[in-house]
Parts: structure tokens; C-alpha cells; sequence
């Protein structure tokens, strides 16, 4: 049934984006790649000169487009020292360029630029050991009198002035661990409006702001030290992994970015913002050649560079089971982390149906036994891939002991039920349920724009083609119960677990 379903919403899709012949024949003229396959969605692919990834599908059921903009650069990306760069960068996107977010660029590019000069003598000067405290006063305050100066000329919020006049919705921006995307929606009419707002964005812009903006930053990398589950996620990274960028927190180490600087973030963006290390998604109401032609006019002229080098320092073996005691204001809580292969690797698809059978919903193993039966958990949950895909990383099972049950029993438990799996493997009703709820996600994907957008997005640029998702769930369909618990024995067992027991402070 769940096959019926989906091949009926490939067809829905297809019959909504149907071309004509003519069409896809002048499509494929120009170097587009038109999906035929009837077990994808009718994806059309095109890449600029540039190395731009172009990924389109027509949706004409609403006068609307759904835009994702992705970068593979991310937290790990960071370099030593740098912690927090990458996050800091998208929320600078949002300041403008020459034109957008200014009154007078180029009354305001002087000031910028002596802005720059002050903050880099006062980061000099900070960093010293023997620092001079009336230097860095006197540093401060000539940076705050410039920052004023400035003020004069910047026009807030512009971005979001003019896409709320074009009728935007879902507009955002987030930095992950792998990546960067940008994302919004817009009524169809508003396409080249987009391609004009954003080719311009990250061609030519302008780290306005910079030195406020990092303040903002460093206020609520502070307030997530009060978070428990936060400094929770935090603990189980910085000590499941010693020697990979995984380690870092997203938001960065407050010293590292008390310390970046807006050369900092200009040196970043020409080393990860270019053309061939981003693909736009983009899925709606929308005629694909004319989407080429005018990514074509908008986008051809932004200049391509070497890719990054971005094999980072490899993680070393893990040889002992990790448990830390983090003492908190909080109810007490655990955190696991298994250190498993990156998402490309062949035991992948066994280890995202173990993760569902054992941790995902009320009927998985973990949530019946120690939520229904022994009432032991107020909670649990797991899944694949924290921190991230690109590298190894680490399959998360979280939950909360009861009151009367201590953390260290609650993990205990945890254990059998996994010991279970390795000697039990899961029955055909589990892995028919795995199946058919990862079928159910794919057909709901389907129906978002702004979702199947992103999904398309992350899927080439992070996972090497867009065709993942459909990818996966063959190799899944593939799997025999045995498959399941060897990738069980083999990755879930002491030395290569890490545990964060969290304390209630008495």
C-alpha cells in the first residue's frame, strides 16, 4: 500500500509539472537533466559554468515558490580558534550590500573601515599577556564613537522590509554543524525579485554591524550556559570526540568568539562562499527554463574558486566507555552517543533501522519496556547522525529517569534491551514498521514546498546527490533482520559509547 501511495504522489507531482516534448527537448539542449525515472520525483538539474548547482521541480497547484540556498560550510568548518564563525557569517548575510542596508555606502565604507582598524588593535591588544587596561579603554570607547558614526547611514532590517513587501513567508536562515541555508517563500510572481535580492547578497556583501552583531552572539552563547539540555549536548561532544572540529558548539567557545573579527569573517566568506560549493533548490509554481535563464543572467557572473581542503584532523579510535557526571539545577537526565561511520557508509541504513526499532515512537523497544512496562523513563528517544553527516559521528539514545530510579539503573537498562537486539534480531513487523514510517516522511516531504526544497538541498550538497532519501530507503528494503543485528553488535557496545548523566544539584 505505502508503494501505491507514493508512486500516486510521483504521478500527482508529474501530472502538475507535466512538459511537453518541445519543452524538455530545448531543456536538454542547454545541459538540463530531466529525472525520468518514475521512482523520483521529476527533478530537473542544472549546473552553471560556475559549478552553481541548480535543482528545480514544478509544482503548479499554488502560486507559490519555495527558495533553499545551501553552503557546505558549517560549524566544522571552523578553523582552530575560529569556533563560532560560521554561525556569526549567517547572521551577517542579513546586513545587506552597497545598495540594500545602507543610505550612503560610500560615506559609510570610510567609517567601516576604520572601524576594522580599531578592532583589530584592540583584539591585538586583548590577547596579550601583559595587556594594557587604558589602551584597551581607550580602544573601546574611539570603537563605540565609530560604531555610532556609522549609524547614521545603516537602514536596519532591510532584507526582511523588502521580502515582506514581496510577501514572503518561512523566511530563515540557520547554520548547522555541515551546513548553511537560506530559505524562504514567495508568490511566483516575485521570482526574479529573488534572483536580483539574493545573487547580490552573497556576491557583494557587506559586514555591517559586525561588532554588535557579535555581541548579540556572545549574549546568547551566555544564555545557553544556563540551558541544562543544552550544556548537556555540549558535554557528550566535546568528550565523544577529542580530536575532530565535531567537538565545537555551533555558536562557538565565548573566548573564540569574543576574539573574531569582520576580517575574520571576510577571509571565510571567499574561502566558502562560492558558486561551486552551494546549490539552490527551488520547488513550486515555476517555469524551468526561465528559471535557468535568469539564474543564468543573476548568478553566471559570481566567480568560482578552489574548493576548501576539508579533511580535517581524523578522530582516533575510541577504547573505553566515557561517563560524565554533570552537576545541574536541573531534574536528572542521560545522553548516549555510539561513534558510527559517516552517512555515505554501507552499515548506515542497518543502523537507522536498529536506532528505530530500539528509540523511535511508543511501540519501539526502549519506549514499551522502560516507559510502559517498568515505568522506570519519562521519556525516550534516539536517532541517527548528531552532530552531523559528513563525517563519523554518533547515534543518539536520550531519555529521563523516573523519581526512584537513578540514572546509572536507568542505563542499565538501556544496555539489556540493546544486548537483546544483538542476540534477537527485530521481526519483519519491525522492520515493515521502519519501512513503512520512512515512506510516510518521503511523501510528506513531498507535500511541503519549503520541506522537499530543503530536503533537495541538503541531499546534494551535503550527501553528494539529491537522490538520497529515495537511495536510502532501497537500501533499507534490502536489509534481513540478521543484517540489523550485526550493526548492532558491532557498533553499540562500551568502548565506543560515551554517556552524559546529568545531576540534580542537592
Amino acid at each position: 500500500m505505502k508503494k501505491i501511495a507514493i508512486l500516486l504522489i510521483f504521478c500527482f507531482i508529474s501530472h502538475g509539472a507535466a512538459m511537453d516534448i518541445n519543452k524538455t527537448a530545448e531543456l536538454e539542449k542547454i545541459g538540463a537533466y530531466i529525472e525520468k525515472d518514475p521512482k523520483y520525483p521529476p527533478v530537473i538539474k542544472y549546473k552553471l559554468k560556475n559549478g552553481l548547482t541548480l535543482l528545480m521541480l514544478e509544482k503548479h497547484f499554488v502560486p507559490t515558490i519555495s527558495f533553499t540556498t545551501m553552503f557546505k560550510v558549517g560549524n566544522v568548518d571552523n578553523i582552530q580558534g575560529k569556533s563560532g564563525l560560521a554561525h556569526l557569517f549567517e547572521h551577517m548575510a542579513f546586513k545587506g550590500n552597497q545598495i540594500i542596508g545602507t543610505s550612503n555606502y560610500k560615506k559609510e565604507e570610510e567609517i567601516l573601515e576604520k572601524i576594522e582598524k580599531v578592532a583589530l588593535a584592540l583584539n591585538s591588544e586583548d590577547k596579550k599577556s601583559d595587556k594594557d587596561e587604558a589602551k584597551i579603554k581607550k580602544l573601546k570607547e574611539e570603537l563605540e564613537n565609530l560604531q555610532k558614526e556609522a549609524e547614521k547611514y545603516i537602514v536596519r532590517e532591510e532584507y526582511w522590509k523588502i521580502y515582506n513587501k514581496l510577501g514572503q513567508s518561512n523566511m530563515n536562515a540557520f547554520t548547522s554543524t555541515d551546513y548553511t541555508g537560506y530559505i524562504v517563500s514567495l508568490p511566483s510572481n516575485r521570482l526574479e525579485s529573488w534572483m536580483i535580492i539574493e545573487s547580490e547578497r552573497f556576491q557583494r556583501p557587506v559586514l555591517r554591524d559586525f561588532y554588535k552583531e557579535r555581541n548579540v552572539v556572545l549574549e546568547e552563547l551566555r544564555m545557553n550556559q544556563a540551558d541544562p539540555n543544552r550544556v548537556m549536548w555540549q558535554t557528550l561532544l566535546s568528550n565523544a570526540f577529542v580530536a575532530h572540529p565535531y567537538r565545537n558548539p555551533t555558536i562557538g567557545w565565548e573566548d573564540d568568539v569574543s576574539h573574531l573579527t569582520k576580517t575574520d569573517a571576510e577571509n571565510f566568506y571567499k574561502k566558502f562562499y562560492i558558486p561551486n560549493n552551494c546549490t539552490i533548490a527551488i520547488v513550486g509554481d515555476i517555469d524551468p527554463l526561465e528559471t535557468i535563464k535568469l539564474t543564468e543572467k543573476y548568478f553566471s557572473s559570481w566567480k568560482e574558486a578552489e574548493l576548501p581542503d576539508t579533511n580535517y584532523t581524523v578522530e582516533p579510535p575510541q577504547n573505553s566507555e566515557k561517563i560524565i557526571r554533570l552537576f545541574f539545577n536541573a531534574k536528572p537526565a542521560i545522553k548516549i552517543g555510539y561513534k558510527i561511520p559517516q552517512a555515505n557508509h554501507l552499515d548506515i541504513p542497518a543502523l537507522i533501522v536498529a536506532s528505530e526499532i530500539l528509540a523511535n515512537g511508543k511501540t519501539s523497544r526502549l519506549y514499551k519496556e522502560l516507559v510502559d512496562n517498568k515505568k522506570i523513563a519519562l521519556y525516550v528517544n534516539g536517532y541517527v547522525g548528531f552532530p552531523g553527516d559528513r563525517y563519523p559521528s554518533l547515534l543518539i539514545i536520550q531519555s529521563a529517569p523516573k523519581q526512584g530510579t537513578t540514572n546509572e539503573q536507568l542505563d542499565k537498562e538501556i544496555i539489556n534491551i540493546i544486548d537483546d537486539l544483538k542476540n534477537n534480531p527485530p521481526t519483519q513487523w519491525e522492520l515493515e514498521k521502519v519501512i513503512n514510517n520512512y515512506e510516510i516522511e518521503i511523501i510528506k516531504g513531498l507535500e511541503s514546498n519549503p520541506g522537499f526544497s530543503h530536503t533537495l538541498a541538503s541531499n546534494q550538497q551535503i550527501l553528494g546527490d539529491w537522490k538520497y532519501s529515495w537511495n536510502l530507503l532501497d537500501k533499507i528494503k534490502k536489509l534481513t533482520p540478521q543484517d540489523i543485528s550485526d550493526a548492532v553488535k558491532k557498533y553499540f557496545n562500551s568502548e565506543n559509547k560515551t554517556a552524559v548523566y546529568l545531576i540534580e544539584k542537592k
